[in-house]
């Protein structure tokens, strides 16, 4: 499974190997302790070696030379990801923002992809800034709540990526029907794998207490960080 995404370099695949196979190994590890042993602070050793790999592995194996917005992409997810984990409130709300700003990205990219404004110029060209907008009106609403003691309401930001999170679904759906790209299908495959582990969380969480939910979602959620880099990397193609 692993060995079909490398190019021919043998030194380049054998670097972009140790690094995924050190990403499968801290994931579980990861999974483990928080999931299942309920240690954060173990779990907290093993968390910021997730995205890092996946990004080293891109890395070394990627052939694009505008390769700096997929890393930029890496990186706002490991500070998301991270920081999504501490108890302070202001940092959980402040992860929200950075996951807004990614699954933004991969909005930008599965549009492009459904080429559904090649025949309006304006839109193809500058869909982008109006995303961009968007994220620098809600920065803006938050500073001017803190400078002018207005209620923030994070509910902005929560249905910003509801919306855009759907919207990335229904999209690489609607390209994996169409195009068939390897791409889309591995887009698909990580917004199923978010879901659904998720909603095995939230079943847990809320609903009924068992074990199996916890260890399907982690089954689910181990390989969403490889069917991302897959996509990134057939994207380029």
């Amino acid at each position: 499974m692993v060995n079909k995404i490398f190019i021919t370099d043998k030194e380049i695949d054998g670097r972009a190997s140790a690094v995924l196979y050190v990403y499968f190994i801290a994931y579980l590890c990861y999974l483990f302790f928080f999931r299942i042993y309920n240690d954060i602070d173990i779990a907290l050793i093993f968390k910021p070696i997730i995205v890092p790999s996946i990004a080293f592995a891109y890395f070394f194996i990627t052939k694009s030379t505008k390769l700096y917005l997929n890393l930029g992409l890496f990186l706002v997810i490991f500070l998301a990801d991270n920081l999504i984990l501490l108890e302070e409130r202001d940092l959980k709300v402040f992860s929200t923002y950075l996951y807004l700003i990614a699954i933004s990205i991969l909005f930008n990219y599965v549009l492009t992809d459904s080429k559904l404004f090649n025949r309006n110029q304006f839109l193809q060209n500058n869909f982008k800034y109006f995303i961009i907008a968007y994220l620098v009106l809600v920065i803006l609403y938050k500073v001017a709540s803190m400078t002018l003691n207005i209620e923030f309401k994070e509910f902005f930001v929560v249905i910003g990526y509801v919306i855009m999170f759907l919207m990335v679904f229904i999209l690489s759906i609607y390209n994996a029907l169409r195009f068939k790209s390897i791409a889309s299908r591995f887009l698909l495959l990580t917004i199923l794998c978010l879901f659904f582990s998720d909603v095995f969380i939230t079943l847990n969480k809320y609903y009924s207490k068992k074990d199996l939910f916890i260890y399907i979602s982690c089954i689910i959620e181990i390989p969403t960080y490889y069917f991302l880099l897959k996509y990134l990397l057939h994207r380029e193609k």
